[in-house]
Parts: C-alpha cells; sequence; structure tokens
C-alpha cells in the first residue's frame, strides 16, 4: 500500500453501502410500489447483499422511510436556502412589494426539476400526495410543509391575504402547480413542443413562462384585495 493512502474504514464502507442501498431504493420505489418493491432487486442495484437492507435499515419499510427522508433532503438542498432567506426578509422591517413579487417567482422557479434523474423521485412523491403512507409526514415535515408556508407568507404580504386561510394556501398551491405540472406531464410537452428532450434552454423558456404567470396572477390578486379593503395599506 503506498504511503498517503489508507483503507477504507468500517464505518465509511458503511456510509457508502447505506448510501447506496438508499439511492437504489430511490430508482426500484419510484418504478414500483412499496409493496410490489423487491428488496432482493434493490440489494442488486445497490451492489450490496440483501441482507445489508435489515442490517442498515431493519425492514424494507424501513429503507423506504430512509428514502423519503433522502428526497425530502433533496428539496430542501434546492429550496431550503432559499426559503430561509425569504423567511428573513419577511421578518425584517421593511418589506417591499416588489421584492415580495420577486421572491414568488424565484420560489416556484426553484421547484423545477425537469431532468430526468429527478423523475423518480417525483414519482415517489406522487405516491405519497395519492396514497399517503407513514412516511409522508417525513416528506412534509422536511420540506413540503414549509414550501407551502413560505409561498403562503408571500402571498399575505404582497396581497394581503392571511397566510393562515385556507384561501390563501389553495392559491399558494395553484401557482406550484405549474412548476409541478412540468414534472408530472414531461413527456406531453416534450412531444407538443417538438423537443428531443427538456435542457437548459428548455427550462429557461419555462421558468420564465412560470414566472411571467405568477407574476400576472399576484399583481391581479392585489388590486382586488386593495379594492376590497381600499383603506388598508399593505406594507
Amino acid at each position: 500500500m503506498s504511503k498517503g493512502k489508507s483503507l477504507p474504514t468500517e464505518r465509511s464502507r458503511g456510509e457508502l453501502a447505506r448510501q447506496a442501498l438508499i439511492e437504489a431504493g430511490v430508482q426500484v420505489f419510484g418504478s414500483q410500489s412499496l409493496n410490489t418493491a423487491s428488496t432482493r432487486e434493490i440489494a442488486r442495484c445497490a451492489g450490496q447483499n440483501v441482507a445489508a437492507i435489515a442490517y442498515y435499515f431493519g425492514s424494507k419499510q424501513g429503507l423506504y422511510e430512509a428514502v423519503v427522508a433522502h428526497i425530502a433532503g433533496i428539496i430542501d438542498a434546492r429550496v431550503g436556502p432559499l426559503m430561509d432567506e425569504i423567511a428573513a426578509y419577511l421578518a425584517g422591517r421593511h418589506v417591499a412589494p416588489e421584492r415580495c413579487l420577486q421572491y414568488m417567482g424565484e420560489l416556484l422557479a426553484s421547484t423545477l426539476a425537469t431532468h430526468t434523474d429527478m423523475l423518480p423521485v417525483t414519482s415517489i412523491i406522487i405516491k405519497e400526495q395519492m396514497e399517503p403512507t407513514e412516511a409522508f409526514d417525513i416528506l412534509y415535515d422536511g420540506a413540503l410543509g414549509q414550501l407551502q408556508a413560505t409561498g403562503a407568507a408571500l402571498l399575505e404580504a404582497y396581497c394581503g391575504l392571511p397566510a393562515q386561510a385556507p384561501e390563501t394556501i389553495v392559491r399558494f398551491h395553484a401557482l406550484l402547480g405549474q412548476s409541478l405540472a412540468f414534472r408530472f406531464a414531461r413527456q406531453t410537452i416534450i412531444r407538443r413542443a417538438g423537443w428531443r428532450d427538456i435542457g437548459p434552454a428548455q427550462e429557461q423558456l419555462i421558468s420564465h413562462a412560470v414566472i411571467d404567470q405568477t407574476q400576472a396572477v399576484l399583481r391581479s390578486l392585489r388590486r382586488q384585495h386593495l379594492r376590497k379593503s381600499p383603506t388598508r395599506t399593505l406594507r
């Protein structure tokens, strides 16, 4: 063994094996349900012995929950820093409406995920939305809840709609649906637009469209709210 190099420790080997199983789990659970997914297939894809699943996660359910936590981490890595920045801005003394409008566009654009490597991630999220398991709490507490709360807070700051009101929550989700549609109907837009795939240029076009439509909707909502409450000044 050459100097300067050391053999992997037991801990690092274990961490690598655990991560390999999670990544393989994303692929297999993304294409199959929790019930039909085969632990043998996951182990094979990860290059591990099937007994490693029980060793590291206790069971297939434990592995699935680790996969969902991994997905929550992916979302948080993509959107979390921006959400923290928005929260700090809204907590400040001077909140400009136009900056809130810009932030909403940035927030929705950050949720765009059209690359093929995100398809199994999206598939698992959809399954948890349609038929939630106990793991949905991991997804919600780890990322989705904060995303919803941040969007609703921006709506309150810009339009005056109470952040906790069902209407505000629903309206933000309607706006968020613009970004999600390009994940859920990815193949339709590729075929209809005559694209081979969704690359950087196509994603930029989608991002601009989502931001433009979002800002148009929010400006209209703000005008409506001001007409209903003419004496109120939005910050």
